[in-house]
């Protein structure tokens, strides 16, 4: 229970950046805006038009945002899907111009139509979450693979996760691998997929057979880009000797890297090695701290730890009520460890008015999820 072993979990949430890439307008034709000339022909910028895209930029990276919406507005009505793209989220967000959620959703829609992968990235995430428009994953999962088809690595990675897990789909494994299989190896890879392969194979996902040297591969690659959920799981193959010799001391590295980017089960397997001093020198201070920031996290073996630390008082003094505050969350969540440490408490009055009812009842919820628990003894006996 220590050391967790945690899945990655990757939802329909991203975050898009202002674009000054070229791009193709939806027709060939010149258009001219009389205030402006032409700024887009033949499918390209014209020399005032990559002025006026590029100054937009700048004003959008210094944070001017309501005159980078003036430089791009003439393109974007002139047909340049990247301004076009760009309008859309300035809108969606307010930058610069009031936040107006249709006028948002009809530029993005334009540049969609002219063929922006981004646009189609983001119009899938609109209707895989029903923002602004109906939900409708069906229609999400068809916008990414639109984008995927023009060669977007984010959006393969939404439609590969899809597919693959089956979220509000119907499950594809094979089309679902295949689509993450191309956004870890596009020219500019998505970090997320390269990241859910290695899980994939560590684990022997759905259907794909465990494959160590393929799951330590993909693994790599995710957290040589900073992945965190891949350098903690490269920590446990290190630690447990997956797919190589173990190497501990390569572990603590990987979980230390992803502890400073916050990772919670990173942290809370840190937290067991300074609390146990085997691996790290023993400070139990550094242990109380780190297990804080794993439950902070959501990370409900760290809630447990911590609830143990303040039982015992180890780092400070004794919490009793506190610690079984803890148990009893970690409990409500479903975690077996958890329910069991709750059920002792009950049953023995530490830290709580005695129950035996509610005791026999959660430790039958974590005898159900094949944790062993056997109430007879007190936690205080339990846990030394």
């Amino acid at each position: 229970m220590n050391i967790a072993l945690r899945p990655l979990l990757a939802s329909v949430a991203v975050a898009f950046f202002l674009s000054g890439c070229a791009s193709t307008p939806g027709t060939d034709a010149a258009k001219a805006t009389p205030q402006y000339g032409v700024l887009v022909q033949n499918g390209k910028l014209t020399e005032e038009g990559e002025l006026r895209r590029d100054l937009g930029l700048e004003h959008s990276t210094a944070g001017r945002h309501a005159a980078a919406y003036a430089q791009w507005l003439p393109l974007a009505e002139q047909g340049h899907s990247a301004s076009q793209f760009n309008l859309g989220l300035m809108l969606r967000d307010g930058l610069g111009v009031p936040a107006d959620a249709a006028k948002s959703l009809e530029w993005t829609r334009k540049a969609a139509a002219a063929n922006y992968p981004d646009a189609y990235l983001a119009l899938g995430v609109r209707h895989a979450n029903g923002t602004g428009v109906t939900k409708d994953p069906a229609e999400a999962l068809r916008l990414w693979r639109q984008g995927a088809a023009l060669g977007d690595a984010n959006s393969a990675f939404y439609a590969g996760q899809a597919l693959f897990f089956g979220l509000d789909v119907p499950r594809d494994g094979p089309g679902g691998l295949k689509l993450l299989l191309l956004a870890a190896q596009a020219d500019t890879p998505s970090v997320r997929a390269q990241s859910i392969l290695g899980m994939i194979y560590l684990t022997g996902e759905d259907g794909v057979a465990r494959d160590y040297a393929k799951a330590r591969q993909w693994l790599s690659l995710a957290a040589a880009g900073e992945e965190s959920q891949a350098q903690h799981h490269l920590g446990v193959m290190y630690q447990f000797g997956r797919g190589g010799p173990a190497d501990v001391r390569k572990a603590v590295a990987w979980y230390e890297r992803a502890a400073r980017q916050g990772n919670p089960a990173s942290l809370n397997n840190l937290a067991t090695f300074y609390k146990n001093g085997k691996v790290l020198p023993k400070d139990v201070k550094k242990a109380r701290e780190y297990f804080e920031r794993a439950h902070e996290g959501g990370n409900l073996d760290g809630t447990v730890n911590l609830g143990d630390m303040l039982f015992l008082g180890r780092g400070a003094e004794a919490e009793r009520d506190k610690a079984v505050a803890l148990y009893k969350q970690a409990a409500e969540a479903a975690h077996p460890p958890g329910q069991c440490r709750y059920a002792r408490a009950l049953r023995h009055g530490e830290g709580v008015a005695a129950s035996a009812a509610d005791a026999a009842l959660w430790a039958g919820k974590a005898k159900a999820a094949k944790q062993a628990c056997d109430t007879r003894l007190p936690l205080a006996t339990f846990l030394k």
